[in-house]
């Protein structure tokens, strides 16, 4: 049994650094397909187990992030850093992932992978 990949967003200054919030982290897997027609991807991260460095208020948890409704969201505690870490509960291939921020959104900020949740790798950086 291989062990679980878990996910997790890291941002650092944000423009509005009091309000930075994802309104949802969506990942999703990549499955290879020979035939003409393809599939359409796995949302990985829909109704996984969800943790956060922090949350505003108990309707911006961290599960909002990956309950699969637009209309929800996490927010974090107004500073500096904060993250969100996404226990997908198996090992899988990362091929894409979309953030959906809020207005105030974070300007510099990492998506790392973890195949134990101690160990991490970016898999994306930027500070713009």
């Amino acid at each position: 049994m291989s062990p679980p990949t878990r996910f997790m967003v890291l941002r650092g200054r944000s423009l509005l650094a009091a309000l930075a919030a994802v309104v949802a982290v969506l990942l999703v897997g990549y499955t290879a397909v020979t035939a003409p027609a393809q599939a359409a991807d796995t949302l990985l991260s829909q109704g996984k187990t969800a943790t956060a460095s922090s949350q505003e208020n108990a309707a911006t948890s961290a599960s909002a992030a990956v309950d699969g409704n637009s209309g929800t969201r996490w927010s974090s505690a107004f500073s500096d850093p904060q993250w969100l870490q996404v226990d997908l509960g198996a090992s899988a291939t990362v091929s894409q992932v979309v953030l959906n921020w809020e207005a105030a959104y974070a300007s510099t900020f990492r998506i790392q992978v973890s195949p134990n949740g101690t160990t991490w790798t970016d898999i994306y950086s930027t500070t713009t």
